[in-house]
Protein backbone atom coordinates (compact mmCIF):
# COMPACT_ATOMS: atom_id res chain seq x y z
CA UNK A 1 0.00 0.00 0.00
CA UNK A 2 1.63 3.67 -1.36
CA UNK A 3 0.96 6.20 1.89
CA UNK A 4 1.51 9.75 0.91
CA UNK A 5 1.49 12.28 3.94
CA UNK A 6 0.18 16.09 3.92
CA UNK A 7 1.00 18.99 6.17
CA UNK A 8 0.16 22.48 5.90
CA UNK A 9 3.57 24.34 6.34
CA UNK A 10 6.59 23.15 7.36
CA UNK A 11 8.04 26.09 8.83
CA UNK A 12 8.33 25.68 12.53
CA UNK A 13 8.61 22.93 15.18
CA UNK A 14 5.38 22.92 17.31
CA UNK A 15 2.47 20.49 17.91
CA UNK A 16 1.06 20.28 14.45
CA UNK A 17 4.51 18.74 13.58
CA UNK A 18 5.14 17.03 16.34
CA UNK A 19 1.81 15.03 15.29
CA UNK A 20 3.45 14.41 11.88
CA UNK A 21 6.54 13.25 13.15
CA UNK A 22 4.74 10.22 14.76
CA UNK A 23 2.95 10.14 11.67
CA UNK A 24 5.95 9.90 9.81
CA UNK A 25 7.09 7.35 11.88
CA UNK A 26 3.96 4.72 11.61
CA UNK A 27 4.87 4.73 7.51
CA UNK A 28 8.93 5.62 7.07
CA UNK A 29 8.84 5.27 2.97
CA UNK A 30 5.85 7.51 2.69
CA UNK A 31 6.47 11.33 1.20
CA UNK A 32 5.26 14.69 2.70
CA UNK A 33 3.65 17.51 0.77
CA UNK A 34 3.35 20.63 2.40
CA UNK A 35 3.15 23.77 0.78
CA UNK A 36 5.71 26.07 2.59
CA UNK A 37 9.17 24.03 3.58
CA UNK A 38 12.03 25.25 6.02
CA UNK A 39 14.54 23.01 6.79
CA UNK A 40 16.28 25.24 9.19
CA UNK A 41 13.35 24.75 11.72
CA UNK A 42 12.70 21.29 12.13
CA UNK A 43 14.33 18.06 13.51
CA UNK A 44 16.55 15.42 11.48
CA UNK A 45 13.35 13.57 11.29
CA UNK A 46 11.50 15.44 8.96
CA UNK A 47 14.09 16.80 7.03
CA UNK A 48 15.91 13.49 6.06
CA UNK A 49 12.53 12.76 4.95
CA UNK A 50 10.98 12.87 1.09
CA UNK A 51 9.31 16.51 1.18
CA UNK A 52 7.31 17.67 -1.58
CA UNK A 53 6.45 21.55 -1.95
CA UNK A 54 5.83 24.15 -4.40
CA UNK A 55 9.15 25.62 -5.20
CA UNK A 56 8.25 29.26 -6.91
CA UNK A 57 5.86 29.68 -3.62
CA UNK A 58 8.56 28.75 -1.26
CA UNK A 59 9.94 31.94 -2.29
CA UNK A 60 7.63 33.73 0.29
CA UNK A 61 7.93 30.89 3.45
CA UNK A 62 8.57 34.20 5.32
CA UNK A 63 5.51 36.00 4.49
CA UNK A 64 2.50 35.88 6.89
CA UNK A 65 0.38 33.42 5.99
CA UNK A 66 -2.87 34.98 6.27
CA UNK A 67 -1.57 37.12 3.36
CA UNK A 68 -1.95 34.51 0.62
CA UNK A 69 -4.99 32.38 1.88
CA UNK A 70 -6.30 33.28 -1.51
CA UNK A 71 -4.14 30.80 -3.64
CA UNK A 72 -3.82 28.02 -0.86
CA UNK A 73 -6.64 26.07 -2.33
CA UNK A 74 -5.69 25.76 -5.73
CA UNK A 75 -1.92 24.87 -5.09
CA UNK A 76 -3.27 22.14 -2.60
CA UNK A 77 -5.09 20.87 -5.37
CA UNK A 78 -2.40 20.64 -7.67
CA UNK A 79 -0.47 18.28 -6.12
CA UNK A 80 -0.72 14.78 -7.71
CA UNK A 81 -1.57 12.26 -5.35
CA UNK A 82 -3.09 9.72 -7.82
CA UNK A 83 -0.54 7.04 -7.11
CA UNK A 84 -1.45 6.88 -3.30
CA UNK A 85 -3.63 3.96 -1.69
CA UNK A 86 -3.84 5.52 1.39
CA UNK A 87 -3.33 9.87 2.24
CA UNK A 88 -3.06 11.07 6.12
CA UNK A 89 -3.42 14.93 6.15
CA UNK A 90 -2.72 16.93 9.30
CA UNK A 91 -4.74 20.04 8.82
CA UNK A 92 -5.46 23.72 10.01
CA UNK A 93 -5.87 25.30 6.99
CA UNK A 94 -6.04 23.76 3.49
CA UNK A 95 -3.98 20.71 3.63
CA UNK A 96 -7.13 18.40 4.05
CA UNK A 97 -9.02 19.61 0.83
CA UNK A 98 -6.23 17.41 -1.46
CA UNK A 99 -7.67 16.04 -4.28
CA UNK A 100 -6.90 11.71 -3.92
CA UNK A 101 -7.82 9.05 -6.86
CA UNK A 102 -11.29 7.52 -6.62
CA UNK A 103 -10.01 4.85 -4.79
CA UNK A 104 -7.51 5.94 -2.09
CA UNK A 105 -8.62 6.68 1.10
CA UNK A 106 -8.29 9.94 3.06
CA UNK A 107 -7.76 10.56 6.61
CA UNK A 108 -7.98 13.95 8.09
CA UNK A 109 -6.18 14.60 11.60
CA UNK A 110 -7.75 17.54 11.99
CA UNK A 111 -5.62 20.27 14.61
CA UNK A 112 -8.82 22.78 13.78
CA UNK A 113 -10.80 24.06 11.29
CA UNK A 114 -9.24 26.84 9.21
CA UNK A 115 -8.79 29.77 12.06
CA UNK A 116 -8.47 32.36 9.56
CA UNK A 117 -11.95 32.33 8.20
CA UNK A 118 -14.35 30.86 11.22
CA UNK A 119 -13.82 31.46 14.82
CA UNK A 120 -10.66 33.22 14.40
CA UNK A 121 -11.03 35.60 11.86
CA UNK A 122 -10.87 38.97 13.92
CA UNK A 123 -7.62 38.37 15.46
CA UNK A 124 -6.22 37.71 12.08
CA UNK A 125 -7.99 40.30 10.13
CA UNK A 126 -8.16 43.13 12.40
CA UNK A 127 -5.62 45.20 10.82
CA UNK A 128 -7.23 45.39 7.85
CA UNK A 129 -10.34 47.23 8.99
CA UNK A 130 -7.94 50.26 9.71
CA UNK A 131 -7.26 50.27 5.58
CA UNK A 132 -10.11 51.69 3.67
CA UNK A 133 -11.86 48.86 1.52
CA UNK A 134 -9.34 46.20 2.74
CA UNK A 135 -11.73 45.02 5.40
CA UNK A 136 -14.23 44.47 2.39
CA UNK A 137 -11.70 42.79 0.40
CA UNK A 138 -10.80 40.35 3.21
CA UNK A 139 -14.25 39.39 4.32
CA UNK A 140 -15.45 38.58 0.52
CA UNK A 141 -12.38 36.49 0.42
CA UNK A 142 -13.16 34.53 3.82
CA UNK A 143 -16.30 34.15 2.28
CA UNK A 144 -15.25 32.21 -0.71
CA UNK A 145 -12.70 30.29 1.37
CA UNK A 146 -15.44 28.98 4.07
CA UNK A 147 -17.34 27.55 0.79
CA UNK A 148 -14.48 25.94 -0.84
CA UNK A 149 -13.71 24.57 2.93
CA UNK A 150 -17.09 23.03 3.53
CA UNK A 151 -16.96 21.62 -0.31
CA UNK A 152 -13.61 20.33 0.71
CA UNK A 153 -14.59 18.35 3.80
CA UNK A 154 -16.07 16.12 1.48
CA UNK A 155 -12.85 14.42 0.06
CA UNK A 156 -12.10 13.48 3.34
CA UNK A 157 -13.46 9.62 4.22
CA UNK A 158 -12.74 9.81 8.00
CA UNK A 159 -11.64 12.94 10.28
CA UNK A 160 -9.66 12.77 13.59
CA UNK A 161 -10.16 15.87 15.88
CA UNK A 162 -7.59 16.59 17.94
CA UNK A 163 -9.92 17.77 21.01
CA UNK A 164 -13.62 17.37 21.65
CA UNK A 165 -13.45 21.16 20.75
CA UNK A 166 -12.37 20.81 17.61
CA UNK A 167 -14.50 17.46 16.73
CA UNK A 168 -18.13 20.42 17.61
CA UNK A 169 -16.20 22.46 15.43
CA UNK A 170 -16.04 19.53 12.49
CA UNK A 171 -19.66 18.87 13.42
CA UNK A 172 -20.42 22.55 13.07
CA UNK A 173 -18.68 23.74 10.00
CA UNK A 174 -18.91 20.42 7.78
CA UNK A 175 -21.64 18.44 9.28
CA UNK A 176 -19.26 15.65 9.89
CA UNK A 177 -19.05 12.98 12.83
CA UNK A 178 -15.02 12.71 13.93
CA UNK A 179 -13.00 10.64 16.38
CA UNK A 180 -11.31 12.41 19.35
CA UNK A 181 -7.26 11.54 19.71
CA UNK A 182 -5.72 14.08 21.66
CA UNK A 183 -1.72 14.72 19.90
CA UNK A 184 1.23 12.97 21.14
CA UNK A 185 3.06 14.54 24.35
CA UNK A 186 6.70 14.32 25.39
CA UNK A 187 6.41 13.08 28.65
CA UNK A 188 8.94 12.39 31.26
CA UNK A 189 9.36 9.26 32.36
CA UNK A 190 9.39 9.33 36.24
CA UNK A 191 7.62 12.05 38.41
CA UNK A 192 10.04 14.80 38.30
CA UNK A 193 10.96 16.77 41.75
CA UNK A 194 10.85 19.94 41.22
CA UNK A 195 11.06 22.82 44.23
CA UNK A 196 8.48 25.23 43.90
CA UNK A 197 9.15 28.97 43.64
CA UNK A 198 6.73 31.95 43.85
CA UNK A 199 6.10 32.67 40.62
CA UNK A 200 2.94 32.46 37.91
CA UNK A 201 3.94 31.45 34.10
CA UNK A 202 2.62 31.89 30.95
CA UNK A 203 4.27 30.58 28.02
CA UNK A 204 4.62 29.89 24.00
CA UNK A 205 3.60 32.14 21.51
CA UNK A 206 3.04 35.81 22.31
CA UNK A 207 0.02 36.26 19.44
CA UNK A 208 -3.44 38.06 20.12
CA UNK A 209 -5.66 34.89 20.96
CA UNK A 210 -3.99 33.69 23.71
CA UNK A 211 -5.01 36.50 25.60
CA UNK A 212 -1.91 36.56 27.44
CA UNK A 213 -2.49 40.33 28.52
CA UNK A 214 -4.92 39.17 30.98
CA UNK A 215 -2.35 37.45 32.86
CA UNK A 216 0.01 40.30 32.95
CA UNK A 217 -2.67 42.52 34.36
CA UNK A 218 -4.25 39.97 36.58
CA UNK A 219 -0.67 39.26 38.41
CA UNK A 220 0.01 43.24 38.10
CA UNK A 221 -3.24 44.24 39.71
CA UNK A 222 -2.36 41.09 42.21
CA UNK A 223 1.14 41.53 42.85
CA UNK A 224 2.12 38.28 42.00
CA UNK A 225 5.41 37.39 40.63
CA UNK A 226 4.87 36.09 36.64
CA UNK A 227 7.31 34.88 34.04
CA UNK A 228 6.12 35.46 30.90
CA UNK A 229 8.38 32.95 28.40
CA UNK A 230 8.20 32.72 24.77
CA UNK A 231 8.10 35.36 22.07
CA UNK A 232 5.66 36.67 18.97
CA UNK A 233 3.91 39.91 17.92
CA UNK A 234 2.61 41.06 20.90
CA UNK A 235 5.57 41.62 22.59
CA UNK A 236 5.64 45.02 22.90
CA UNK A 237 1.74 45.14 24.15
CA UNK A 238 2.50 42.40 26.73
CA UNK A 239 5.68 44.89 28.19
CA UNK A 240 3.57 47.86 28.12
CA UNK A 241 1.05 46.45 30.39
CA UNK A 242 3.23 44.61 32.48
CA UNK A 243 3.97 45.39 36.47
CA UNK A 244 7.15 45.73 38.47
CA UNK A 245 7.11 41.93 39.18
CA UNK A 246 6.70 40.45 35.68
CA UNK A 247 9.99 39.07 33.56
CA UNK A 248 10.15 38.35 30.22
CA UNK A 249 12.54 35.16 29.07
CA UNK A 250 12.47 35.51 25.62
CA UNK A 251 12.44 31.91 23.34
CA UNK A 252 13.76 29.67 26.29
CA UNK A 253 15.03 26.15 25.13
CA UNK A 254 13.26 23.03 26.01
CA UNK A 255 15.02 22.55 28.93
CA UNK A 256 14.72 26.33 30.46
CA UNK A 257 10.95 26.05 29.66
CA UNK A 258 10.81 22.14 31.59
CA UNK A 259 12.58 23.84 34.41
CA UNK A 260 10.11 27.12 34.56
CA UNK A 261 7.12 24.49 33.84
CA UNK A 262 8.51 22.40 36.97
CA UNK A 263 9.65 25.49 39.51
CA UNK A 264 6.15 27.54 38.67
CA UNK A 265 3.01 27.49 41.37
CA UNK A 266 0.71 27.19 38.37
CA UNK A 267 0.93 27.67 34.37
CA UNK A 268 -1.82 30.36 33.48
CA UNK A 269 -4.05 29.27 30.14
CA UNK A 270 -6.17 32.04 29.54
CA UNK A 271 -6.47 31.24 26.04
CA UNK A 272 -9.25 29.14 24.15
CA UNK A 273 -6.83 26.56 22.48
CA UNK A 274 -7.91 24.07 20.05
CA UNK A 275 -6.18 21.89 22.57
CA UNK A 276 -3.24 22.66 23.95
CA UNK A 277 0.45 20.63 24.62
CA UNK A 278 1.69 23.05 26.92
CA UNK A 279 -1.05 22.49 30.26
CA UNK A 280 -0.22 18.73 29.79
CA UNK A 281 3.65 19.55 29.96
CA UNK A 282 2.92 21.42 33.02
CA UNK A 283 0.97 18.61 35.00
CA UNK A 284 3.54 16.23 34.10
CA UNK A 285 6.11 18.54 35.76
CA UNK A 286 3.65 18.35 38.34
CA UNK A 287 2.21 21.55 38.10
CA UNK A 288 -1.27 22.69 38.24
CA UNK A 289 -2.83 24.93 35.44
CA UNK A 290 -5.41 27.97 36.04
CA UNK A 291 -7.17 27.50 32.67
CA UNK A 292 -10.33 29.14 30.48
CA UNK A 293 -13.12 26.86 31.19
CA UNK A 294 -13.24 26.65 27.53
CA UNK A 295 -11.58 24.54 24.48
CA UNK A 296 -9.01 21.99 24.49
CA UNK A 297 -8.57 22.43 28.49
CA UNK A 298 -12.10 20.86 29.55
CA UNK A 299 -10.45 17.14 28.19
CA UNK A 300 -7.60 17.41 30.46
CA UNK A 301 -7.97 19.86 33.29
CA UNK A 302 -10.07 18.25 36.28
CA UNK A 303 -11.30 20.99 38.44
CA UNK A 304 -9.80 21.09 41.98
CA UNK A 305 -7.35 17.87 41.23
CA UNK A 306 -5.26 18.96 38.05
CA UNK A 307 -6.29 22.72 38.12
CA UNK A 308 -8.99 25.64 38.40
CA UNK A 309 -10.95 26.86 35.78
CA UNK A 310 -12.26 30.37 35.23
CA UNK A 311 -15.46 30.90 33.21
CA UNK A 312 -14.65 34.32 31.36
CA UNK A 313 -12.16 35.64 29.56
CA UNK A 314 -11.55 38.38 31.54
CA UNK A 315 -9.09 39.98 34.39
CA UNK A 316 -11.29 39.97 37.00
CA UNK A 317 -12.09 36.19 36.62
CA UNK A 318 -8.84 35.07 36.32
CA UNK A 319 -7.83 37.37 39.54
CA UNK A 320 -11.18 35.15 41.25
CA UNK A 321 -9.48 31.36 40.14
CA UNK A 322 -6.39 32.61 41.04
CA UNK A 323 -7.44 33.22 44.53
CA UNK A 324 -9.56 29.77 44.59
CA UNK A 325 -6.29 28.33 43.33
CA UNK A 326 -4.00 29.57 46.29
CA UNK A 327 -6.83 28.29 49.08
CA UNK A 328 -5.81 24.15 47.53
CA UNK A 329 -3.53 21.95 48.14
CA UNK A 330 -2.47 20.04 44.68
CA UNK A 331 -0.54 16.57 44.71
CA UNK A 332 2.31 16.48 42.13
CA UNK A 333 2.06 12.88 41.79
CA UNK A 334 -1.52 12.78 40.20
CA UNK A 335 -1.29 15.66 37.99
CA UNK A 336 1.70 13.80 36.51
CA UNK A 337 -0.19 10.33 36.18
CA UNK A 338 -2.97 12.53 35.09
CA UNK A 339 -0.15 13.38 32.32
CA UNK A 340 0.67 9.85 31.07
CA UNK A 341 -2.47 8.97 29.15
CA UNK A 342 -1.05 11.33 26.66
CA UNK A 343 2.21 9.94 25.79
CA UNK A 344 3.23 9.12 22.27
CA UNK A 345 2.54 5.22 22.11
CA UNK A 346 -0.87 5.64 22.83
CA UNK A 347 -1.24 8.20 20.25
CA UNK A 348 0.25 5.55 17.58
CA UNK A 349 -1.55 2.75 18.83
CA UNK A 350 -5.36 4.84 18.42
CA UNK A 351 -3.90 6.59 14.98
CA UNK A 352 -3.15 2.62 13.87
CA UNK A 353 -6.93 1.20 14.94
CA UNK A 354 -8.55 4.30 13.15
CA UNK A 355 -6.66 3.56 9.86
CA UNK A 356 -7.68 -0.18 10.26
CA UNK A 357 -10.98 1.12 10.49
CA UNK A 358 -11.11 2.79 7.45
CA UNK A 359 -9.55 0.56 5.33
CA UNK A 360 -11.53 -2.02 6.45
CA UNK A 361 -14.94 -0.46 5.19
CA UNK A 362 -13.00 -1.35 1.46
CA UNK A 363 -10.59 -3.70 1.76
CA UNK A 364 -10.85 -5.14 -1.77
CA UNK A 365 -9.93 -1.83 -3.17
CA UNK A 366 -6.02 -2.68 -1.93
CA UNK A 367 -6.02 -6.44 -2.58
Amino acid sequence: MKVALVHDWLVTYRGGEKVLEQLAGMFPTAPIYTLFYDPRKLPPSLTQREIIFPKNLNRFVGFRKEFLLAFYPTIIESFDLTAYDLIISSSSCVAKGVIVGPHAKHLCYMHAPMRYIWDQQKFYFSTYGKIPGLSFIANLLATHLRMWDVTSSNRVDRFVANSHFVAQRIARYYRRDSVVIAPPVELPTQPPQWKKKDYYLIAGAWVPYKRLELAVEACKKMDKNLIVAGFGSQEKKLRAAAGPRTQFIQAPDDATLGRLLGEARALLFPGIEDFGILPIEAMAQGTPVIAMAKGGALDYVTSRKTGVFFEEQTVESLQNAIRVFESLQFDPQVLYLASQQFGSDIFVHRIKKEIETLLARDTHAFS
